[in-house]
């Protein structure tokens, strides 16, 4: 485990110094054989557990400074003025005199999980300067990329089967073109998008979860959330232990659009998640764009009324790189096969020559041909993106067709 995120203790009693923290003045360098553990990280996650903790108190709190100085100011009932004026000050120092910080660590290593600050080199320094800005973040995996661009997929849990192969087919396409997708790993849309992405076996991902990273929610998604944490990156806000509460999904969809260059809804009804998260997408100029949905599905009139707004449509992978600036107008959507006139189909894999083969008798819906294919979906939407790349495979609106 990287003790510099986690802040704990070395072997030798040495107190090491978490990227962007100095080491305490009053921790030389050694400690007492059974002292608390003093690591950086350690105390960020208890001042996470602090009852009644929001992110908004939490920032007044701790801002940038170190935190194992502020917890022991919590520890010792000096907290800011402030909260003696919402009654937290007596709270927090009894939880804090109560808090066991060496079983705090011992979760942490456990999960392998890394905690960190402003004050931290590792911490996204998206959700630093953000108007609503994350004081304190669990994480799981690696150190999301900054120069990588990201985009966010979100949507309702209730999707219909095309708006989750859309969502798939979205994440594996971004994926294989080096943008971070980010979402936030609820059942739906949410999680068609990462398992795509995942599958697509290209750039890293960002799952943000409303609840504490030893907390699975939704529990059928716990492959997903191993998933993600394994090949890119688990966040959290929530301490270690909390519960999926209502108030953590508003705040986690503000991670959202603050991690993302541009947010994508593919199906969402008037009101719920997904439309909070283009509130913040919008708050901070975060480019929101929509899938178009039939008129008659009721999970995409949240999504058709983005559209009567003036969001952009994202109707395919190239829609969104264009919005990204990774594409033009001009040459996203045009015939792959005509830059590559050599493209052969004895080159393709078994799979890919599967689905052309099902399309020898005409243009059908693409979950028609995942679902003929007889195949894992994830690959076999990654097959078929592969096939559109190559100016085989071709769209007829809502059909797939040879080209």
């Amino acid at each position: 485990m990287d003790e510099q995120d986690l802040g704990a203790e070395k072997p030798d009693g040495a107190v090491p110094s978490e990227p962007g923290f100095p080491v305490a003045a009053d921790a030389p360098g050694a400690v007492h054989p059974h002292a608390a553990p003093t690591g950086r990280g350690v105390h960020a996650a208890a001042l996470a557990s602090l009852p009644r903790a929001t992110p908004r108190r939490l920032e007044r709190l701790l801002g940038r400074r170190d935190p194992v100085k502020v917890w022991r100011q919590v520890e010792a009932g000096e907290a800011p003025e402030w909260g003696r004026d919402e009654n937290l000050q007596n709270l927090w120092r009894d939880h804090a005199r109560r808090a066991d910080l060496a079983a705090l660590a011992d979760q942490l290593e456990s999960l392998d999980a890394r905690v960190t600050t402003p004050a931290s080199a590792q911490h996204p320094a998206a959700v630093i300067g953000d108007i609503d800005p994350a004081p304190i973040l669990f994480r799981r995996g690696r150190v999301p990329d900054p120069a990588r661009p990201a985009v966010a997929i979100v949507g309702t849990r209730r999707c219909t089967p095309t708006g989750r192969s859309v969502a798939m087919e979205l994440g594996a396409g971004l994926a294989q073109a080096g943008v971070t997708v980010v979402s936030g790993l609820a059942l739906g849309i949410d999680g068609a998008a990462h398992r795509g992405a995942l599958a697509a076996d290209g750039a890293p991902v960002v799952g943000v979860v409303g609840s504490g990273l030893d907390v699975v929610y939704p529990r059928g998604n716990r492959d997903l959330w191993d998933a993600v944490a394994a090949a890119g990156t688990l966040l959290s806000e929530a301490p270690l232990g909390a519960e999926p509460e209502g108030w953590r999904f508003p705040a986690r969809n503000r991670l959202l659009a603050a991690l993302a260059d541009v947010v994508v809804v593919v199906e969402s009804k008037r009101a719920g998640g997904s439309m909070h998260t283009v509130e913040e997408a919008l708050r901070r100029d975060v480019t929101v764009m929509a899938v178009p949905g039939s008129v008659r599905n009721p999970a995409a009139a949240g999504t058709n009324l983005l559209l009567s707004e003036g969001c952009a449509p994202a109707c395919s992978t190239d829609d969104v790189l264009v919005a990204l600036g990774l594409a033009t107008a001009a040459t996203a959507g045009t015939d792959p096969a005509a830059a590559r006139p050599n493209v052969s189909i004895d080159g393709l894999d078994p799979l890919q020559k599967r689905l052309l083969e099902l399309l020898d008798d005409g243009p059908v819906s693409l979950d028609v041909l995942v679902l003929r294919a007889a195949a894992p979906v994830p690959e076999a939407l990654v097959a078929a993106e592969s096939l559109e790349r190559l100016g085989l495979l071709a769209r007829d609106g809502a059909r797939v067709l040879r080209a």
